[in-house]
């Protein structure tokens, strides 16, 4: 049976300052609801609960996990993800799970064991929580297989401890869920080439460790911000005053996320379209 979780103490998020979600120059989908979901959305990724610690690998694992093993680690969950064509979005919620539970405990000798095993139980939650019908997709004794574990009872009994260790909360806002949600207004054009592109850098944000402290909804605007760049490397042309009432962010909000993420997306930025 793997070691009982703690649950995080954490104190309450400090207030946020809402801005309106909507684009004053395209229609509104929903009026009446728009600016209490982007509030909504906008207060939860802050929610100390549902995030994990900015420097977990060292104050709580005490270098027992390293940012390499992380990033192998989910690189093997993003395999799994795709090789089970399991919902859009099991992927980010997945690795949120790993990373917050991995703030609160820490691993035994057999790390690496026991991280797969964890990561093979992040993403059969977040597989039933984005899709119900993953539960007849996936199975412990198949995931057990797959991930070359002793039996499926390990993966039920990790699943339940994991999900003790997030207090229940499975549904925090991601990076994902934001990019979604600010390319709402998109056009058809937009969407048939800058969300895709965005996408991928979102996606490969997941893989840096560095991007663990920045807020989801900072990688989701950065990740527009590059998509645009790498498709129409015209500064001005990257990020206007549409976006930035969209998203609630201005350039200089965005720079040091924008910093970070074109270091490690190199290769996606100069190939947009490969």
């Amino acid at each position: 049976m793997p070691p009982k979780f703690s649950k995080p103490a954490a104190p309450a998020p400090a207030p946020v300052s809402c801005v309106a979600a909507a684009s004053t120059k395209r229609q509104r989908l929903c009026p009446d609801y728009e600016d209490d979901i982007h509030c909504n959305l906008r207060l939860r990724e802050k929610n100390a609960e549902e995030r994990p610690l900015p420097d977990y690998l060292k104050k709580v694992q005490q270098d027992r996990v390293s940012e390499s093993e992380r990033a192998s680690l989910v690189g093997w969950m993003d395999k799994f993800v795709r090789d089970h064509h399991l919902a859009d979005g099991t992927l980010h919620h997945a690795v949120a799970y790993v990373d917050r539970v991995l703030s609160v405990r820490s691993l035994t000798a057999d790390s690496g064991y026991e991280l797969r095993l964890l990561g093979a139980a992040a993403i059969f939650v977040a597989a039933k929580y984005e899709d119900q019908r993953a539960v007849w997709k996936l199975k412990a004794d198949k995931i057990a297989s797959y991930g070359e574990f002793a039996t499926g009872k390990e993966v039920l009994d990790m699943e339940r401890e994991m999900v003790e260790a997030l207090g229940y909360q499975l549904g925090g806002p991601t990076a994902h869920t934001f990019l979604g949600h600010f390319m709402r207004y998109a056009e058809e054009e937009d969407k048939t080439k800058i969300l895709p592109l965005a996408t991928r850098l979102v996606d490969q944000s997941l893989l840096d460790y560095t991007c663990v402290r920045i807020l989801p909804s900072v990688v989701a605007a950065s990740a527009i911000f590059l998509a645009r760049w790498a498709l129409n490397p015209v500064v001005d042309l990257a990020w206007n005053m549409e976006l930035e009432k969209l998203t609630g962010y201005n350039c200089s909000d965005l720079t040091a996320c924008v910093l970070v993420m074109r270091v490690f997306s190199r290769s996606i930025i100069c190939n947009p379209c490969s």
